[in-house]
């Protein structure tokens, strides 16, 4: 893959750590010369993925917080009352990981719902347009694709629910009705854009309460910078919904972070 923000694409399966420290060294080297020329980056990027069809995770540490989320809430809780919600699917790696986590954890009732343009992304518009990394049909990996690498690894596709739509047409009050949805026990949130995480919190929010985990796949894409990307979409979202407080949890490779909401009410 040529962004490091997205699954890592290479399936080192087979190679090395040494060999794997070695690509991955590569790939950054040739992302950060070919981030100043949009038209090649995005021609690099959709040769990568045409050439590169493997079934990896896009970040490494994205699985392990995903279990290390629901390991909180049992510790936690000594429970798990919540779903599962992903918005940003790529090949479904991911997604499928937290399936296995939750089965591995004996998390049975925990249902898992899944939003993805399933075309890529839309058109980078305003600040999500800061340096050409994202563009249109980036990442994109059919429905029909996805569920089928879902099954593969043995997902019961009785516990999922899989949104297809670019969010401001799929993210509806009309969606509410149509599957049983309840409130959020953890959310991973890999849709990279500003926009996007927006509109996918604002959508999440009756789902979302004191407790919920919040995962942000992309939250040091653009550095430690406030005003881009999801830092400033998380920041907007806890101004207009004062009645939560965001607690950092930890953070995950390549450019991730964890959050826990709590009751602003409560001392």
């Amino acid at each position: 893959m040529i962004n490091s923000n997205d699954e890592q694409s290479t399936d080192t399966r087979h190679d090395t750590p040494q060999q794997v420290s070695i690509k991955r060294k590569l790939k950054s080297v040739a992302e950060n010369i070919l981030r100043h020329c949009p038209p090649a980056f995005r021609l690099a990027s959709r040769l990568y993925h045409k050439m590169n069809n493997s079934y990896r995770t896009l970040s490494p540490g994205a699985p392990q917080a995903i279990r290390k989320s629901f390991q909180y809430l049992i510790q936690r809780d000594g429970e798990v009352t919540g779903d599962y919600y992903e918005f940003g699917l790529f090949r479904g790696y991911t997604f499928e990981q937290a399936w296995q986590h939750c089965q591995d954890l004996n998390l049975h009732d925990v249902r898992f719902h899944g939003f993805d343009s399933f075309s890529g992304l839309p058109t980078a518009t305003g600040i999500d347009q800061t340096d050409g990394r994202f563009f249109k049909g980036q990442f994109a990996c059919s429905l029909k694709e996805v569920e089928a690498n879902l099954e593969s690894k043995g997902v019961d596709l009785n516990q999922v629910n899989l949104i297809k739509g670019f969010y401001e047409d799929s993210l509806t009050p009309a969606l509410r009705e149509q599957y049983p949805f309840k409130h959020a026990a953890v959310v991973m949130l890999d849709c990279d854009y500003y926009s996007s995480t927006v509109t996918a919190l604002d959508w999440m929010e009756p789902y979302i309460q004191p407790g919920t985990v919040l995962l942000f796949d992309d939250w040091y894409s653009y550095g430690e910078s406030e005003e881009l990307g999801q830092q400033k979409a998380y920041q907007e979202f806890l101004e207009r919904h004062p009645q939560y407080l965001s607690e950092a949890l930890w953070e995950f490779k390549n450019h991730g972070k964890a959050f826990v909401l709590k009751d602003a009410s409560q001392p």
